[in-house]
């Protein structure tokens, strides 16, 4: 059920979330789907509209002090995402996103430096691409859980 279009509307934030929660409340966000980038990464997560942008993985963790909504009816006024579905979504986000820095790693070798013969000891471009194949099936998957989840 892969869909055609590049992105999908997930709902209405609501108006009153906590402080921390605030980068777009009360308006419509949309998810664009995912594309291979650069030759060599895929970007993926991105959330907005055409007064603010943000990444998904913000609404996965903490912030110092802050606080997570773990449901769709908790970060949405409107949505017909049901909260099971958005755990759904969540835990693949939080799938891709790992295997996203491994695949970094991989290709690296590093995450913050590059010192020859320390941090670049396990790089390997073809664990690169097999994880990033296992990332491409994962952001298809949830593509198409997102887009089955807004248009029932």
């Amino acid at each position: 059920m892969t869909q055609s279009f590049n992105k999908v509307r997930l709902g209405r934030l609501k108006r009153d979330l906590p402080f921390d929660q605030v980068f777009a409340a009360g308006d419509v966000i949309w998810l664009e789907k995912h594309k291979w980038d650069c030759s060599w990464y895929w970007a993926f997560g991105y959330l907005g509209n055409k007064d603010c942008h943000f990444h998904f993985d913000s609404l996965l963790y903490p912030k110092v002090g802050g606080s997570v909504l773990h449901k769709a009816s908790e970060l949405f006024e409107e949505t017909r995402i049901a909260d099971n579905e958005w755990w759904v979504i969540r835990d693949l986000f939080v799938q891709a996103y790992a295997l996203k820095r491994a695949a970094e790693v991989y290709r690296y070798g590093g995450h913050q430096t590059t010192l020859a013969g320390t941090t670049d000891i396990i790089k390997d471009e073809s664990m690169e691409k097999h994880i990033n194949k296992d990332l491409e099936i994962v952001l298809n998957r949830l593509w198409d859980v997102v887009c089955a989840a807004v248009n029932k």
